[in-house]
């Protein structure tokens, strides 16, 4: 347990400390069925502090008898304490390296949760909002069909680090809530990306590709790249918007390049609804 327990704890500190979340979770719209995930997650912890709590109320006695033998025989057994120690050592290698996914993971997904709920307001203006839709060998974040075009968005969350608000930081004129974007990069308070930008243009090419094959209508889908929790400013012309998650609903029915009718809308959003259900796509 102290080879799970206590990496967990030095890593929560030292993530507390590096590094914040972008955005409040509170303040994120309450989407459908949340308070029964928060319960589910919650019984699901309970399941497993009742088997781990069975495994070793099964185990102690076996553990404290055979301590007990080996006391009193006078023979240590230091191979098996050797492999042990080996074991536990992987064990709690594996720990820090589950936590560190599962802290992209939560970063990710209150990311994306943040820009859903902007979306409904998307919707109240006549568009359809699709979200992780399955492609191939990788997902689409939101799709968002709409009367001025199609647009592919692309959610990344980004932890504020701590050391870019400080006094330090701030003496040097880095802002530690600002990207900006400058011939062709991404340039935060601490690192500069690339990545993103080319993924956001993939994705929308592979859109643009398969709707078009698939709902027979000539579809050039927009790149959307969004960064909750930060503000976005331009050093250079952007190629495609580049924004913060409350831009959303503002920024969408100004942008796009062409102009489709209602029939065409419903066209489009049958095949993406195809590829948004949770199960596999052939049933």
């Amino acid at each position: 347990m102290s080879a799970v327990i206590l990496p967990l704890f030095v890593m929560l500190k030292r993530r507390d400390k590096l590094v914040k979340l972008p955005i409040d979770r509170k303040q994120l719209l309450r989407l459908p069925g949340y308070g029964l995930q928060e319960e589910i997650s919650d019984k699901q912890f309970d399941l497993v502090g009742h088997m781990l709590m069975g495994i070793f109320l099964v185990i102690s006695p076996f553990a404290y008898f055979t301590i007990n033998a080996f006391v009193s025989s006078g023979y240590f057994p230091y191979t098996h304490s050797f492999l042990i120690a080996v074991a536990l050592a992987i064990v709690a290698w594996r720990t820090i390296k589950t936590f560190n996914h599962l802290t992209k993971l939560r970063l990710g997904h209150t990311a994306e949760l943040a820009t859903a709920g902007e979306l409904l307001q998307l919707q109240a203006k006549g568009y359809q909002v699709f979200h992780d839709i399955q492609a191939d060998k990788f997902n689409i974040d939101h799709l968002a069909i709409g009367p001025n075009g199609v647009f592919a968005i692309e959610t990344k969350g980004r932890h504020k680090r701590h050391a870019d608000a400080s006094a330090n930081a701030k003496a040097k004129g880095v802002k530690g809530h600002e990207v900006v974007y400058k011939s062709g990069k991404l340039e935060f308070p601490s690192w500069v990306e690339v990545e993103p930008i080319e993924q956001a243009k993939r994705q929308a090419k592979w859109v643009s590709q398969w709707l078009s094959t698939a709902a027979g209508i000539e579809v050039k889908a927009v790149p959307v790249l969004v960064f909750p929790g930060w503000y976005v400013s331009r050093g250079s012309r952007v190629p495609f918007p580049i924004l913060n998650h409350k831009q959303l609903a503002i920024t969408l029915p100004k942008s796009g390049n062409t102009s489709y009718s209602q029939e065409q809308i419903n066209a489009i959003a049958y095949q993406v609804a195809q590829r948004a259900v949770q199960g596999e796509r052939d049933k």
